[in-house]
């Protein structure tokens, strides 16, 4: 579940349909999703904080993002996140998570492929389509059988749910509320999402401890810390708790730093350890 997260909350590929973007009440969304930044990012993991109830004692990984595209041609993200947990009995677990998506260029498709490794053993391997249908999104599922799943129609995909929460800090909310569908959990279910937008940061940005290069791509960009809490739609309606809460300082381009997941009895820092530009394709 940890790997999933991270992948939730600050990897995201994709964009709201083209008669959305086409409509002049949503020229500023056009100009979010145009001013995105195709990019490759390198995070690495560790324990930020543990209490006396929590089994695991250490952490480390490394988590590598690929993000390329134009809003002409579509947006394929590529990510790997390896994480080594070790338990309070010194037991240590290993996990490969892989994932490589496409959304295309109106934001009605969203192709997927999952695998989840953990010591070496598949513990994961999923691949569908899912497509916006009027109103309503349809997952078809190839992997690992094949099966039909009926999405809320208010689901975002992965980069449109990013999209939304910049267009929302834009807009000077603190709350937003955002059903996301990714394609985990088998593609078996989307998820609930509250989004809390802090407020705006002005000024100098400090970056340091990270990768002095993120400057190239962010000089200029305004910025919010963002934390998002993760909600299993399947659950009662009377519970509040969220399966986990995800924080980083997302800039208007899609560039995401300081990552931090927690999960209440522990939390993981992400640090931005290397991050460099991608060509972009023009669009004609």
């Amino acid at each position: 579940m940890m790997e999933r997260a991270i992948g939730r909350g600050c990897l995201t590929a994709g964009f709201l349909a083209g008669l959305v973007i086409a409509s002049p009440a949503f020229a500023d969304r056009a100009e979010t999703v145009r001013g995105l930044v195709p990019h490759r990012a390198v995070y690495e993991l560790s324990l930020d904080r543990r209490s006396d109830r929590s089994d695991v004692t250490e952490v480390g990984g490394r988590l590598v993002f690929e993000f390329s595209g134009s809003i002409c041609e579509g947006w394929s993200s590529r990510f790997r996140l390896v994480t080594r947990l070790t338990n309070s009995d010194g037991t240590p677990r290993v996990t490969d998570m892989r994932t490589t998506s496409f959304e295309d260029g109106e934001g009605k498709t969203f192709e997927f492929v999952n695998q989840n490794l953990v010591d070496g053993r598949v513990a994961e391997d999923t691949k569908g389509t899912a497509r916006h249908d009027g109103g309503a999104v349809k997952a078809d599922i190839v992997l690992p059988a094949p099966r039909r799943y009926d999405v809320p129609g208010s689901a975002l995909f992965p980069t449109e749910h990013m999209v939304e929460i910049v267009e929302a800090a834009k807009a000077g909310r603190s709350v937003a509320e955002i059903d996301l569908y990714d394609g985990t959990e088998g593609g078996a279910r989307h998820t609930r999402t509250t989004v809390i937008i802090g407020r705006e940061q002005t000024g100098a940005d400090d970056v340091s401890g990270e990768a002095e290069t993120v400057k190239t791509l962010t000089a200029g960009k305004r910025r919010w810390p963002i934390d998002i809490s993760y909600f299993d739609p399947t659950k009662g309606g009377g519970d509040t708790t969220p399966d986990y809460q995800l924080g980083f300082l997302l800039y208007e381009n899609g560039v995401s730093r300081r990552l931090k997941l927690d999960y209440g009895d522990f939390a993981i820092s992400g640090s931005l350890t290397a991050i460099d530009g991608i060509a972009a394709t023009p669009c004609p």
